[in-house]
């Protein structure tokens, strides 16, 4: 880390952390709600509880890591940071988010359209996960970021 003094790394590893957190709760969050939703849409009774929801921030939080740690860094360590994030993220979703996939193969017909809906909601969260953490991450960070010559040129769309 050349021309990185131990407080701007520190800066760095702060605002990491805080990236993290930040997304965690807004993606958690968001992940949180569209699981009632899905439920209520399956005709099913939402049972969620104060734990298990701050379970779900929390693992959002942790999953938000690569991202986070990866908002100061150049633009293709910062798309893989995000690629890693989305990637880990979505994995879990899928493993975890469709658990009780008979709930909603039984769904009634006509709230099928919903489901998908909020299915594809999920992507999206899924998606702006990354781009989340590096977001707060670079704003934490303030002057620890990059230096100015090196923040000159778009950055591409979300990856």
């Amino acid at each position: 880390m050349a021309g990185m003094t131990g407080r701007r790394v520190v800066r760095v590893l702060a605002a990491t952390v805080g990236g993290a957190v930040v997304a965690g709760v807004v993606g958690g969050g968001a992940a949180r709600l569209l699981m009632s939703l899905i439920t209520i849409a399956a005709a099913e009774e939402s049972t969620f509880t104060l734990v298990g929801t701050l379970g779900v921030l929390m693992v959002f939080g942790v999953l938000a890591v690569p991202a986070a740690l990866t908002a100061t860094a150049p633009t293709v360590v910062r798309v893989g940071g995000r690629w890693v994030t989305a990637l880990l993220t979505g994995f879990g979703v899928a493993t975890t988010g469709f658990s009780d996939g008979a709930a909603i193969i039984l769904a009634p017909d006509s709230r099928m359209t919903l489901i998908a809906i909020l299915v594809v909601g999920f992507g999206a969260v899924v998606a702006a996960h990354g781009q989340i953490a590096q977001y707060a991450s670079r704003r934490l960070a303030g002057d620890a970021t990059r230096p100015a010559a090196a923040t000159t040129g778009p950055e591409p769309a979300l990856a």
